[in-house]
């Protein structure tokens, strides 16, 4: 019965080590799907912000004494697109 009781000891290891496993790579799956979701609502809230801010200057570039404004804000959206640019880059590297 000893070797029969340690074949079944070691088959119950076996399995507890393959759930171990699966937990840990569930959990890997779950960070990285994390991580993308958090990197595509950093884009998104970018981007909003450019199309929120390419409204403000449409509606400015009417009105002829904003001329100043309008350009700081087009350096603000080209400062913000870059970053969003470089995020993007980023993590086209790490996949």
């Amino acid at each position: 019965m000893g070797n029969f009781d340690r074949s079944c000891n070691s088959l119950l290891l076996l399995e507890s080590i393959k759930k171990e496993i699966k937990k840990k790579k569930e959990k890997d799956i779950q960070e990285l799907l994390e991580a993308k979701k958090g990197a595509h609502n950093y884009c998104r809230n970018h981007l909003q912000g450019v199309v929120d801010n390419l409204q403000k200057l449409r509606k400015q570039l009417k009105k002829p004494r904003y001329v100043h404004s309008v350009e700081v804000e087009l350096i603000r959206n080209q400062i913000l697109l870059e970053e969003v640019v470089k995020h993007l880059k980023k993590n086209k590297r790490l996949h």
